[in-house]
């Protein structure tokens, strides 16, 4: 189990785990020359050290604040028993920030998704365990910040939460803004993947929030509302031609608006 303490150097601030043998300054050096993955918010290095492969995340001026963050909402997660990622260190200086984790191992969703397909059973058995995942996350007043498919490992049978720096909690942010994490899931087109695969998460999770069949009607009419108004805001799809083709092509897996085939 990890055991956090205070931990500061160099003007850095922060929790670090006194269990793990890594070196803080050395996953500073890492995260400013080794080659990594940028987004919008953060720049990601993965190295190896004597604790295995661990991922660098450094978080630049004013946006160090979601170090903190991640560290924090993977504490409470795994706290309430869900799948989070180890953090070694979170530290902040200046307003800007560095986390660093331990690998979650397993495979993102969508490889399992389309690994799983090849059996039936395995991949509706996944898609069950999805909605009910993220039923129970719910149930506990968590909100995922950005649950899109790379950002959930499977680990053998359990699902793990990856980039938890925007994850909140509380319960009317449940109420006012859980449902946007269904979009977030399901704007992707994912190989072998179909309308029918996708209702079945939804209606794990309505099942397991003991939703009315009503109250499910709903949540999917709007899920497919929004899902496609990000895919047509995202992928630059004329809404015309989406409301013309419906979100069973919309979504097709090698079909025209599958932006692994390529431009339409």
């Amino acid at each position: 189990m990890p055991r956090y303490v205070r931990w500061g150097s160099s003007g850095w601030r922060g929790w670090r785990d006194a269990t793990a043998r890594i070196d803080p300054l050395a996953c500073l050096r890492a995260a400013e020359t080794e080659a990594g993955r940028a987004s919008r918010h953060a720049r990601t290095v993965c190295f190896t050290t004597a604790e295995g492969v661990l991922f660098v995340k450094s978080y630049p001026a004013p946006g160090g604040w979601r170090a903190t963050r991640a560290f924090r909402m993977a504490r409470a997660l795994a706290a309430r028993g869900f799948g989070a990622p180890e953090v070694l260190l979170a530290a902040e200086r200046a307003r800007a920030g560095l986390l660093v984790a331990r690998d979650a191992g397993g495979e993102d969703l969508a490889s399992a998704l389309a690994r799983r397909g090849l059996t039936r059973v395995g991949k509706r058995a996944l898609l069950r365990a999805l909605g009910n995942e993220v039923a129970r996350l719910h149930r506990a007043g968590f909100v995922h910040g950005d649950l899109v498919p790379p950002n959930v490992r499977v680990r053998g049978t359990e699902l793990v939460f990856l980039d938890n720096d925007r994850t909140r909690r509380g319960w009317f942010l449940v109420r006012l803004v859980g449902r946007r994490n269904f979009v977030q899931l399901g704007r992707f087109v994912v190989v072998g993947l179909t309308v029918t695969d996708r209702a079945r998460v939804l209606a794990a999770y309505g099942a397991e929030r003991g939703l009315s069949r009503p109250a499910r009607h709903r949540l999917g009419k709007w899920v497919v509302r929004k899902t496609i108004a990000r895919r047509c805001v995202i992928d630059h799809i004329p809404p015309g031609t989406a409301a013309r083709v419906g979100f069973r092509e919309l979504m097709r897996s090698g079909g025209p608006f599958d932006p692994a085939c390529g431009p339409s």
